[in-house]
């Protein structure tokens, strides 16, 4: 949380004076409430501090038929992160079958109804992985941006504007419910209220693509202390399976904040 990295609901506006210019301009409101700022960074630091963990993600994604009907894509997602250098996910879903690993060296995917992969030379930390996959091949994993090793920070750069909603509920846990707005997306998350900051669900409206289409996604099976010996993140490739060039091709859709 193409690329996870949010979402912000304006507070404040600029007010201007009358229309002849009689009354000087009202100071600026500021568009960032304290408390959903608060709360986000709560949830960032949270995480940061989880140095191995996996997560499971339940994920819906809008997409317009040919003759325009909007329909709903699904996919279950499956993570597991040793900060800085190695992940592993497994995706499932309505159109897709991938396997992805980092180690630390090199990204690895499989396409498993394929039967082919792709492999390509990484930097040596998470972050400059997620970033080089973006930058050169215009690929994102989803919901990265909860992954890097200071979620708050890649979450809040470019956010114009923030509310706090009040309390709700993903299923049944209780939630710190917030808004963000910035360039071409907004986007909501829900981040579960107590001694346990972590975000359940995740909303992103796409405001530039045709009809607006929404990332959803809902997250449970949180582990903050999993097990991820170095085999985890050693590629498992079929036999048979057939080399292909790294690229675009690999299926990543929906899931992050554009970094704009």
């Amino acid at each position: 949380m193409k690329n996870i990295a949010c979402i912000v609901i304006v507070l404040g506006s600029l007010f201007a004076g009358s229309a002849l210019g009689a009354d000087p301009p009202a100071p600026r409101v500021n568009p960032i409430d304290p408390k959903a700022d608060a709360v986000l960074k709560q949830m960032g630091e949270y995480l940061a501090s989880a140095k191995r963990f996996s997560v499971t993600s339940y994920s819906m994604i809008d997409q317009s038929l040919d003759n325009g009907q909007k329909v709903q894509i699904a996919r279950n997602q499956k993570v597991t992160v040793r900060r800085p250098d190695g992940i592993t996910a497994t995706v499932a879903g309505d159109f897709d079958d991938v396997q992805f690993w980092y180690d630390g060296k090199q990204v690895t995917f499989l396409n498993v109804r394929a039967n082919t992969y792709g492999v390509t030379d990484a930097p040596a930390t998470l972050d400059a992985t997620f970033d080089m996959l973006a930058e050169k091949y215009g690929l994102a994993i989803p919901l990265a941006d909860i992954l890097f090793a200071d979620p708050y920070k890649t979450l809040i750069a470019n956010v114009h504007s923030a509310s706090y909603l009040g309390t709700g509920y993903v299923l049944d846990v209780k939630c710190h419910h917030l808004a963000f707005r910035q360039e071409g997306v907004d986007w909501q998350i829900w981040v579960e209220q107590g001694d346990k900051p972590l975000p359940r669900k995740v909303v992103i409206t796409y405001k530039e693509s045709a009809g607006h289409p929404q990332f959803i996604a809902l997250l449970s099976d949180w582990n903050l202390a999993a097990d991820a010996p170095d085999t985890q993140f050693t590629p498992k490739l079929p036999a048979d399976a057939k080399k292909v060039p790294f690229g675009p091709a690999a299926p990543t859709a929906g899931g992050a904040v554009p970094k704009k």
